[in-house]
C-alpha cells in the first residue's frame, strides 16, 4: 500500500504542475495579445500635426518609414496616407527641423 501512496502523490504533483503550466501559458498568451505596439517615435505626433496644418490631412497610417543615421543626427523618411486616401512622402534630416512633405503622385513613363 505504501507504493500506491507515492504514485498517488506523484500523480497529484504532476497534475498540479501541468495545471500551473497551462494557466501560465494562457496568461502569457493574453499578455502578448494586449502588448502595446511599438511606437514610431515622438516624430509621428509632430508629423501628424504638421500634416493637418499644412496639407489638411488627417493621418490614417504611416505606410512605411526608415531612420537613417546621418552623422550625429538621424534622418527620417517615409510615406503616410490620409483618411481621404491621399498619400504623402515625408523626410526630415534633423530633429529640430520641420518635415518636408510632398504629395505622392503616380509616375507614368
Amino acid at each position: 500500500m505504501a507504493g500506491v501512496g507515492r504514485w498517488g502523490d506523484a500523480a497529484a504533483a504532476f497534475a498540479l504542475g501541468l495545471s500551473l503550466a497551462v494557466v501560465l501559458w494562457g496568461v502569457l498568451a493574453m499578455a502578448a495579445e494586449e502588448a502595446p505596439q511599438p511606437s514610431d517615435g515622438p516624430w509621428r505626433i509632430i508629423l501628424q500635426d504638421q500634416l493637418k496644418k499644412e496639407k489638411g490631412c488627417d493621418l490614417k497610417e504611416v505606410l512605411m518609414y526608415q531612420e537613417i543615421p546621418l552623422g550625429d543626427e538621424i534622418m527620417i523618411e517615409g510615406r503616410v496616407s490620409c483618411l481621404d486616401d491621399r498619400a504623402f512622402d515625408f523626410n526630415r534630416s534633423r530633429k529640430h527641423q520641420k518635415f518636408r512633405i510632398e504629395l505622392c503622385e503616380p509616375v507614368v513613363c
